[in-house]
């Protein structure tokens, strides 16, 4: 993880107690060693006499005073030159690598990073990217025509002459298709008009014989507003609506569905109704939902339908 550099500072001497002022005279004699030195008296001056005049020694002795006094101001303001001066630059020194560092852990760190609080509410607000409010609204496309607007096809929904679902035993073969844009006339009785008055706007569907012949079925679609309405659909076909699908006869294989009892299966995929006529293709009445009839169910409506129309969620 990128790292700032540490704080530095200039040495710190010993502070003072509050109050204290400094011993400035101390401090002199210390430097200058005044404390030690004994102003020459007047038998000292005698006995230099005949070394020295006794008036130039005297100008001697009172001219230095001055002197070391001038000289020890003028080493006073020098020194605290210097101290601020190092104050004022070792400041300079610590802002600039704080702002360096700061440039290059804000470049260097790609990871989202969180907005300062704002001095209203003094929170720390999140990143747009870790906002949950702020991340676009996922819309499944097949929860209403309105996002999956394409409509329907039997090249969609049965593209070959023969269809394989997924785990099936083998092949089913396509007898005919059809496509309709009144979806009542793929239905009977009460689900007929139930269906003249529902938000459908095509059915598709197709007559098929399984691969042992002996069950044909008419597969289909019905194509609704949203998935509300298929769901509720739904429910009124599970709760004993009268009528049902109608079957859709064909030459050879088919020509007996519908004559006799059928099976229906039936569920619902976003805004779409799948479904399933099942019945025997030597036209003997079907009255219980056996294995083979469930499989053609599984094998029709809850495997090769669900395949067909799930390309239509794909979203980029």
């Amino acid at each position: 993880m990128a790292h700032g550099p540490s704080p530095f500072g200039v040495p710190q001497h010993r502070q003072r107690r509050a109050g204290e002022e400094p011993d400035w005279a101390s401090r002199i004699d210390r430097a200058y060693d005044t404390t030690t030195a004994k102003r020459p008296g007047p038998d000292d001056l005698s006995r230099q006499a005949g070394e020295d005049d006794l008036e130039t020694q005297l100008e001697r002795i009172q001219a230095s005073r001055p002197l070391r006094r001038a000289a020890y101001r003028a080493r006073r303001r020098t020194r605290w030159w210097m101290i601020a001066l190092a104050v004022v630059t070792g400041l300079a020194v610590v802002a600039a690598c704080s702002a360096g560092a700061y440039i290059v852990l804000r470049e260097g760190d790609g990871a989202p990073v969180a907005v300062p609080p704002s001095p209203e509410t003094d929170e720390p607000q999140a990143s747009a990217e870790e906002d949950p409010e702020s991340a676009p609204e996922v819309v499944d496309p097949v929860e209403q025509r309105e996002t999956d607007p394409e409509p329907l096809t039997a090249s969609e929904l049965f593209e070959d002459d023969s269809i394989t679902p997924d785990g099936a035993a083998g092949a089913y073969q396509v007898l005919a298709t059809d496509e309709l844009e009144d979806c009542a006339e793929a239905a009977l009785d009460a689900l007929a008009e139930l269906l003249s008055d529902a938000d459908c706007t095509q059915a598709v569907r197709a007559t098929v014989v399984g691969p042992d012949g002996e069950y044909a079925a008419t597969a289909g679609v019905l194509n609704l507003g949203d998935a509300e309405e298929a769901e509720a659909l739904r429910e009124s076909i599970e709760d004993g609506l009268e009528g049902g699908f109608a079957a859709m006869r064909t030459e050879g294989d088919g020509a007996e569905l519908g004559h006799a009892k059928t099976m229906l299966g039936y569920n619902a995929y976003g805004h779409f109704l799948m479904y399933a006529v099942i019945g025997r293709t030597d036209g003997e009445a079907l009255e219980d939902a056996d294995e083979p009839v469930l499989t053609v169910v599984n094998d029709l409506v809850d495997v090769w339908l669900v395949d067909r129309l799930s390309p239509r969620r794909e979203v980029e």
